[in-house]
């Protein structure tokens, strides 16, 4: 039983770390169609130079925040579409 248990942790602890790859056309569309999208933030929440996001990981849990603040309910696979839809718009992190 505690092999079950430590292995569901490692599995846990591993995937909250990995990237994964997104759909980037698919998150640009759930991005403009959620409260999220420019008009609310404008283009400055991602061009302006001290801007807070500083790689992926960060920008995955800013995705992540965002979706909890908003009507969005997005699972995992709809962030990631997201985030590689902002890093390949506005970011430009090198992805894995």
């Amino acid at each position: 039983m505690y092999k079950n248990i430590i292995a569901a942790t490692v599995l846990v602890l591993a995937s909250s770390t990995v990237i994964a790859a997104g759909d980037a056309r698919n998150g640009e569309k759930l991005y403009n169609d959620s409260m999220c999208g420019t008009a609310c933030h404008g283009v400055e929440k991602y061009t302006a130079p001290d801007k807070k996001v500083k790689d992926l990981k960060a920008l995955e849990a800013q995705v992540r925040l965002d979706d909890t603040n908003l009507p969005t309910n997005w699972f995992d696979t709809d962030i990631h579409d997201v985030v590689a839809y902002l890093n390949e718009q506005y970011y430009k992190f090198p992805t894995p």
